[in-house]
């Protein structure tokens, strides 16, 4: 199969519509993907609507942001409810909390003599989910920064100058959202998280469902490791490109890297989240 299960669009921080990535995926030839936007599910049923009569299988996806102990955590969601109201009432809440980070982040750098107006912020947000790259986004349109890379370099990271982490959500209870809506909840990119072994055996035991094995930035060892760790765990196997917006040469590249070929994670996904319905 050919899938790309890490997908963002304009309901977060991505550069196309939900309708703009399914069909990227089609030009792609891709079997199924699955549009994980940070802290929103809003685009899901738009990309599930503009797939239908198509050959693509767009699964509900979400990429939630959580906190431990000052470092930032992502879980990925899949095959969940997106109407589900516990789930809607959260998101509601993140929705609140990230407008209030901007600003705390803002006011972070007005601090460090770098006054951005939070209009040009919440104006490069187009979708309902503000988060650091729009304001990397206002760095680099003022000439603060030459890439949004160097913005989080500099001032966004974990532990730079202008860091607000997310405390509104811990990775148990992360889990356990996505549980009530019926999905399966699987670690996002965990080669950059430093400590991912002790995390990954942290999470296991609080219903920790799969790993993004396959992802860019992932070396042919880690894959491995991960991929035995998931195997020897009772896992799913999740890859995806984590897609944001076009190259510089404006082609967009999607689909899992590495995949096998006749690996099937839809059909695991689906059959895992029957535990929580």
């Amino acid at each position: 199969m050919r899938v790309d299960l890490h997908l963002h669009s304009t309901a977060s921080d991505g550069a196309l519509t939900p309708t703009g990535v399914v069909q990227a995926a089609l030009r792609r030839h891709l079997h199924a993907i699955a549009l994980t936007d940070h802290d929103t599910a809003d685009g899901v049923l738009p990309a599930q609507e503009a797939a239908q009569d198509t050959a693509l299988r767009v699964i509900s996806g979400i990429e939630l942001s959580a906190h431990e102990d000052g470092v930032e955590r992502h879980m990925l969601g899949y095959a969940f409810d997106p109407t589900h109201e516990a789930l809607k009432a959260l998101l509601e809440r993140l929705k609140a909390w990230r407008v209030r980070r901007v600003h705390a982040i803002l006011e972070k750098l007005a601090r460090l003599g770098i006054v951005v107006e939070s209009e040009r912020v919440f104006a490069l947000a187009r979708g309902d989910s503000v988060g650091r790259p729009h304001v990397a986004r206002a760095l680099v349109a003022q000439g603060v920064v030459s890439t949004v890379e160097e913005a989080f370099q500099r001032y966004l990271a974990n532990g730079a100058a202008a860091f607000v982490p997310n405390e509104l959500l811990s990775p148990a209870e992360a889990i356990q959202a996505i549980h009530q809506a019926g999905g399966v909840a699987v670690l996002a990119h965990p080669g950059k998280q430093s400590d991912y072994r002790a995390l990954l055996q942290r999470l296991v035991p609080l219903g920790l469902d799969g790993v993004e094995v396959y992802y860019p930035d992932h070396s042919q060892r880690l894959i491995a490791e991960l991929r035995a760790f998931a195997v020897s765990h009772g896992l799913l196997i999740t890859g995806g490109s984590d897609f944001h917006s076009p190259d510089s040469s404006g082609d967009v590249q999607l689909g899992a890297p590495n995949f096998p070929k006749h690996f099937d994670p839809i059909s695991a996904i689906e059959a895992r989240a029957q535990r929580y319905r």
